[in-house]
This record gives C-alpha cells, structure tokens and sequence, in this order.
C-alpha cells in the first residue's frame, strides 16, 4: 500500500504543477529556473526525486519525466507542425493494429493486403517529408526575388522560418523508441519503422537544420539592404527638398577661397590594419606617409572630452513576432502635434519629451531616432517643422560638434 501511496501523491504533484513543468519541458529545455516563484515547486519535485541539479547548474526534469512528457505531447507537436502527416500517421496506426490481429489469426491474404497498404502509405508519408524539405532549397535558390518590395521579402522569409521550425517540431515528434514499439519483432515493420523512416527523417532534419540557418542568414542581408534602401531615400528626398544642389567642390576656387574654408581640423581615428594581409603593406606606407598629424603639444590626454552615449543598433538575427515600437509611437505623435499646427509660437525640447515619457531608451539613440523621423517627412512637411541643435565643439577637434539636444518649433510661414 505504501509503494501505491506515493504513486498516487507523485501524480497529484504532477497534476498540481503541470502548468510549469509543461512550460520547462516545452519552452525550457527541460530546465526550471532557481527563482522565489518555483522554491516550493523544486523542493516538492525534489522530495519526489522528479528533478537531478549538478553543480550549479539549473535543476532539470528527470529523463523518464522527460520521457514521458515527451510520449504525451508529441502527437500535438506532429498535428501542429502539419496535418496532412499527422493524418498519414494516424492511418499508419490503424493499418498496424490490423496487421497484427491479421498475423495472430494467421490471415494471410488479409495479412499480404495490409502489408501493400503499409508500404503504400508510408512511401507517401516518406514522399511528403523529402517534398517538405526540398521546398526550402527553392526559397534559398530565388532568395524570394521574385518579390520585389523589401519589406514584403522581409516578411515572407520570417513566414517560410517560421514554417521551417513547424517541420523541424515535425520530425522530433517522432520518436525512435516508439517507432521501434510500434516494430515490435516483426520483420516487415522492423524494416519500415526502424530503418527506412528514421533515415529518412534524419536526412529530412539535417537538410532543414541547414536551410533554417541559410534562411536566417538572408534575413540578415535582407534586413541590411532594406536599411540601405532607407539610406538611399533619405538621399534622394535631400535632393527633393533642395532643387538644383550637387556634390561637388569644382566650381570653388580653392586658392582664393578663406583659409577657414580651406581647412579642416584633424579628426582623430583609431584604426588597426589586418597584419596578416600582406597585400595591403603598400597602402599602409602610402597612407601613414601623407597622414596629417596633429600639434605634438595638444594629445588627447591634455583635454577631458566630455563622454556621450553611444548609438546602440540590434544586429541579432534572430527572428521574433515585435511589438508596436513605443519608441517609434512617442516619436510619430511628437511630430504631429507639431504638424498640427497647436504648438503656435512655443517650441520643443527633444530631452524634455523623453523624461516625461517613461521611454527606457539613452539621449543618443532618441535624438538620432527624432531626427531620422524628421529626414523621413516629405518635403512639405519637413519644411513645417524647425530644427536647432543644442551643441557645443569639441576641445581638440573643433570642427566636430556634440549634439546634446534638439529644439523643435513650427517654421515661420508654414501653413
């Protein structure tokens, strides 16, 4: 009685906690996290020897619990990845149930038919799976150029990863143990369940793992492109708003032109060269042979410069269903409210928005985010709206300015 009690106590802890222990087993890897929050939930899996932690790393399921949850939750998996599979498998299931009552009553033509029927279906569900992966080298051959606007190639190679991961959850659903249950001892489902479809399958995973990460890859070069795309429109919407400008010294006259003009304080740059590249020795002793150098009483180490938080741009490719930006939001209803046209003869100060706005974001990305909103207007739009930069030089190079603020107010006579 005592071993069937704490049977039954084991399963209600389960039952209890089977929130969590899905969400380990499913999002976690297995693991639970050492929080305030799970302190009692590790302490009763312990005292159930559920989970083993070595060292001081994460506790984690044991395997048999991870087993089993494994054995609960894998038809879901294959129902949710694809259901066309997962109906081939479902008929598969039957046909071998029947297979069996078929050899034990020694129906041999029934038996013979069954077979047939189980070669049949499982050639197509084998078929479906190489379909299924070779779809992705099509993708990966176009590189979705067949879809002219960026933005909407963005957004179908996040759509065809996302379907890649659903096939990837396909084939971990089957598991190798089952499969070889399912064989039992019978030489004809030996040959189909433990070796035919587990080749293919791991042929199948291996091909996808690879396109999934040639897939992320081009989302990556597809993102840098639409941000050069961005590049160049802001460019091109400069050279709306300014009829007739061009970039281009040769009309000037150099040598009647003010020394002020004609000059340019140094601008100083770390640079490290790629000693292992011997083809550019040349023109590294060309360039240190014409670089300017600077006063050799003035180094950087005589002045303080005063420090500015840097930019910080996200180059992770991974691949996340965002949110509206907030950033993005605040900036958008800024602008707005001065395009309006109800700020009258009042003015803006671009710091003083980001304070009251509770935004967890630095100075420097949120002035470089307003200003990047504002090269983005039209042109009507862009001359509404004026600008003055809060800024001071810096000590050593006095030709570089430290923006530290915006201003912003209506332009007189815009209507």
């Amino acid at each position: 009685m005592a071993r069937i009690d704490d049977a039954q106590k084991t399963l209600k802890v389960l039952a209890n906690h089977s929130e969590a222990i899905l969400e380990a087993h499913l999002t976690r890897g297995n693991r639970i996290p050492e929080t305030e929050d799970n302190e009692k939930l590790l302490d009763t899996l312990k005292h159930h020897r559920l989970i083993l932690s070595i060292g001081d790393e994460e506790p984690q399921l044991k395997k048999v619990l991870a087993q089993f949850l494994g054995h609960i939750t894998e038809s879901d998996r294959r129902r949710w990845a694809s259901q066309h599979i997962d109906k081939l498998w479902e008929e598969l299931l039957d046909l071998f149930e029947q297979y069996r009552q078929a050899k034990a009553k020694v129906a041999l033509a029934d038996q013979e038919r069954l077979e047939d029927e189980i070669k049949e279906i499982l050639a197509g569900l084998i078929e479906d799976i190489r379909i299924s992966t070779e779809t992705f080298s099509a993708y990966l051959n176009s590189g979705f150029s067949y879809i002219t606007d960026i933005d909407l190639r963005i957004d179908q190679n996040r759509r065809v990863i996302e379907r890649a991961q659903r096939l990837l959850t396909l084939f971990d659903s089957f598991n190798i143990l089952e499969l070889a249950d399912q064989a039992g001892n019978d030489p004809f489902l030996k040959r189909l369940l433990v070796k035919y479809l587990p080749a293919t399958l791991e042929e199948g995973r291996a091909n996808l793992a690879y396109a999934l990460n040639q897939l992320r890859v081009l989302l990556v070069r597809l993102r840098e492109d639409q941000r050069l795309n961005k590049l160049v429109g802001s460019f091109e919407a400069y050279y709306e708003r300014n009829p007739g400008f061009e970039p281009s010294i040769d009309h000037l006259d150099l040598e009647g032109c003010p020394k002020v003009l004609n000059n340019v304080a140094p601008f100083h740059v770390a640079a490290a060269p790629d000693i292992y590249d011997p083809a550019d020795d040349s023109e590294l002793i060309e360039l240190a042979a014409t670089a300017r150098t600077i006063n050799a009483g003035t180094t950087r180490d005589d002045v303080e410069v005063p420090s500015v938080d840097s930019v910080e741009f996200d180059a992770d490719g991974e691949v996340i269903e965002e949110p509206e930006d907030p950033v993005e939001s605040t900036v958008e209803s800024l602008i707005q409210f001065i395009l309006s046209g109800d700020l009258g003869d009042n003015e803006i100060v671009a710091s003083d928005v980001l304070a009251n706005s509770g935004l967890e974001i630095d100075t420097a990305t949120w002035l470089a985010t307003v200003t990047a909103e504002i090269d983005s207007l039209a042109v009507e739009e862009y001359r509404a709206i004026d600008v003055l930069y809060q800024s001071e030089p810096d000590p050593l190079y006095p030709d570089n300015l430290y923006i530290h603020d915006l201003v912003l107010r209506e332009a007189h006579g815009s209507g």
